[in-house]
């Protein structure tokens, strides 16, 4: 460390000793030595001793240690300044024999500066490339999310938007059949019931994929039976489900993240897994809640999927970074004739935490 409070004087001497290197490593003639032996003897004259000019040459060269200049020739310029030191040093021979130890510190100092130096450039570059890798995975989030656009888009227009056409053109229809009666008329109006209804449908299966109402209104284990049994009707996959009212304890956060991976993960079996049965349990822990998604398909291998750059990559990924943002710990196993199981441990929610 360098000395904590030094006068005026000394604060003077040590821009000159700084500025005097600075030009001596730039030239290195031998008057700008004769001038680092008077700034000894000054030094000398404030009070200073070896190991304050130690100080102030460490001082000097941290100043110049991201400069251009100090990472070119690196071994000539320590070379030069070590010599410049030396020649500063020369006043205080006579009055300290122990010149040689405090050289010896100051090697080591400035081994060390070089070491942080070298481990801080490893920490930069470290840094540039997970900016880059971070960059591209935003990139493919982004083109998701508007693939996703798309197809919301697509499906609102042909299935809402015809819905909708259909209801028009029955009641135009009714409108202008002055002499619709009977049975013509009921089913005229029954058609367009079911006309209505289907588009109700459309437009609440469009809502709860987005975010289902139970998950708020009722809780999270009521949420999760909801969900599954509309996915055990739409795939015709038998599911199991057994879960611990604990899990409620969870805060609102935290029960979006159970739902999520839980989601993704059966839209994963649902797609890739070509199995008849899937088991999920929500089970209460010392500390926390487990979710777990297990299902009887055939396995995959978990390093090379995150490897990957497609969808299905982008949805472990999102299921490993909401479980991380809520300091729970996501596991994934799959194994030939052992299927496949999607694991996340979510700790409850500490005092004063948002429920």
């Amino acid at each position: 460390m360098l000395a904590p409070a030094i006068d005026r004087r000394t604060r003077r001497l040590s821009r000159l000793y700084s500025a005097t290197l600075e030009l001596y490593l730039a030239r290195q003639r031998e008057e700008l030595l004769q001038r680092a032996y008077e700034i000894g003897r000054q030094a000398i004259a404030c009070g200073l001793g070896v190991l304050d000019m130690g100080r102030m040459h460490q001082r000097a060269l941290a100043a110049r240690a991201s400069s251009k200049s100090i990472k070119e020739k690196r071994a000539a310029a320590l070379k030069a300044a070590e010599t410049f030191f030396l020649e500063a040093l020369s006043p205080f021979e006579a009055a300290h024999r122990g010149f040689r130890e405090a050289n010896l510190r100051l090697q080591a100092l400035t081994a060390a500066l070089e070491g942080r130096n070298t481990a801080l450039g490893n920490e930069v570059a470290q840094s540039r490339r997970s900016e880059s890798a971070l960059r591209q995975l935003s990139n493919r989030i982004l083109h998701a999310q508007e693939e996703e656009r798309k197809r919301i888009s697509r499906e609102l227009h042909d299935a809402v938007g015809g819905s909708l056409a259909g209801i028009s053109v029955n009641l135009a229809l009714l409108h202008k059949a002055d002499g619709l009666r009977g049975r013509a008329a009921e089913k005229q109006i029954a058609d367009t019931q079911r006309v209505v209804q289907e588009a109700m449908a459309t437009v609440h299966n469009f809502a709860h994929e987005l975010r289902p109402a139970a998950l708020d209104d009722l809780g999270l284990v009521p949420a999760l039976r909801s969900y599954l049994n509309r996915f055990a009707r739409r795939t015709r996959l038998q599911v199991e489900f057994r879960a611990s009212s604990e899990a409620e304890r969870l805060n609102s956060e935290q029960k979006t993240v159970v739902f999520r991976v839980t989601q993704e993960s059966l839209t994963n079996v649902a797609k890739h897994a070509r199995a008849s049965r899937v088991r999920v349990t929500l089970r209460k822990q010392k500390h926390g809640v487990r979710v777990e998604i297990r299902d009887d398909g055939q396995a995959f291998r978990v390093d090379k999927q995150l490897g990957a750059n497609g969808r299905q990559r982008l949805g472990l990924l999102g299921m490993q970074e909401r479980v991380r943002l809520v300091n729970g710990r996501l596991a994934i196993k799959s194994l030939p004739s052992e299927g496949t199981i999607v694991a996340a441990e979510i700790p409850f929610p500490t005092a004063g935490a948002d429920g």
